[in-house]
């Protein structure tokens, strides 16, 4: 690329042996009929034939720029790239999934048009195992965009943090937006990093847009490979959304999102729960109920301000309740009512707090 010419949107790809899947998803960006883009591999570390791919590309395409790094993990490697971008636009692709040629160009023009500090594209899956495409649910409050309309936390408060998926790749952020507000992808954790960029990313912009097509097509390899990775991080998710809790009280827009915030830290923690089984099952309710139901704010509130019925449950019985006493309510049939609920809630937080007190007096004792 000239460079005089323009970026207008710089493509960052995170690679770690993926050799196998990375042809494609060259072939894909540099395909691209938006012509002024970047493509900044970060190799981040692979020992297969990644890096050597990498270089074919970038001798083929002056539009390829490579950055080699020792193996850190996705976010760093994104962060990474991110620094490096100089387009007006940043996308981040997965170095295994392969786009539409229109994709940066719709989104892009969609951007460009309605000054959106996001553009969103619908997707789908492409199962690699069964070599075929399927269709994906909508996010809950996928409903809050409309054709030609812009939308943002200030229009739906209420929905913002649930109205698309946590991930980056089937969306382009403006660079200027992700640089005032000092956005990053988070470093410290092997899974759902790219759900705190997202979730705060969208927790601050002002325009945010949709282009209604499947214009991404992310891959996935198998159903088992996913539950593997979540029955091996499970313990890292009240970790990230506690983060994300962190972020929005730090920039002023926790009170305003809470409700968003309360359904969206909920109903993930209810589906990892549901993922999970054995050990692992007892460990994630058990670190609900020891700390993190608090730390995410669960406590307090009433039953009306959660949108579903079993995660409001869900969170009823973490907050009253360890597993061992969970599980035998649950062999008996015992449920919730929901014109006690209101009261229970209001009752956990009491509850929680005496019993935090109860603890402080008993280390005190013991010190003595």
């Amino acid at each position: 690329m000239d460079s005089n010419t323009e970026v207008k949107v710089s493509v960052v790809v995170p690679i770690y042996n993926a050799s196998d899947y990375l042809r494609p998803a060259m072939d894909s960006i540099l395909d691209q009929t938006l012509a002024e883009i970047e493509v900044i591999c970060v190799d981040d570390g692979s020992t297969d034939r990644s890096l050597e791919i990498l270089k074919e590309y970038q001798e083929r395409d002056e539009r390829v720029r490579i950055v080699t790094e020792t193996n850190a993990g996705p976010a760093l490697a994104r962060n990474n790239g991110m620094r490096r971008a100089r387009g007006e636009y940043v996308a981040f692709f997965d170095a295994d999934d392969f786009v539409e040629p229109t994709f940066l160009e719709l989104l892009y023009n969609l951007a460009k048009k309605d000054d959106l500090d996001i553009a969103i594209s619908q997707y789908d899956i492409y199962n690699s195992r069964r070599s075929r495409f399927e269709k994906t649910a909508d996010a809950d409050h996928a409903e809050i965009f409309l054709p030609g309309r812009v939308t943002s936390k200030s229009e739906h408060p209420d929905h913002i943090l649930m109205s698309t998926v946590g991930s980056a790749w089937n969306k382009i952020f403006r660079r200027s937006f992700i640089e005032n507000k000092k956005l990053t992808f988070l470093t410290d954790v092997k899974m759902y990093e790219d759900v705190y960029f997202v979730v705060t990313a969208m927790s601050l912009a002002e325009r945010v847009g949709k282009v209604f097509e499947n214009l991404v097509h992310h891959r996935i390899h198998s159903e088992q490979s996913r539950a593997k990775m979540f029955r091996k991080y499970y313990s890292q998710v009240p970790i990230v959304y506690y983060k994300i809790k962190e972020f929005l009280v730090r920039h002023g827009m926790y009170a305003p999102l809470s409700l968003s915030y309360l359904n969206l830290s909920a109903s993930r923690c209810y589906k990892i729960y549901n993922l999970l089984s054995g050990d692992a099952k007892e460990e994630f309710f058990n670190m609900l109920n020891g700390e993190y139901s608090e730390l995410l704010g669960w406590s307090g509130h009433d039953s009306c301000d959660f949108e579903n019925a079993e995660v409001c449950e869900f969170v009823l019985n973490v907050l009253m309740y360890n597993y061992d006493q969970y599980k035998k309510r649950c062999s008996k049939g015992a449920k919730f009512e929901i014109d006690k609920a209101n009261q229970t809630m209001k009752n956990a937080k009491r509850i929680r707090k005496m019993r935090l007190l109860f603890a402080k007096l008993f280390r005190r004792e013991n010190k003595i």
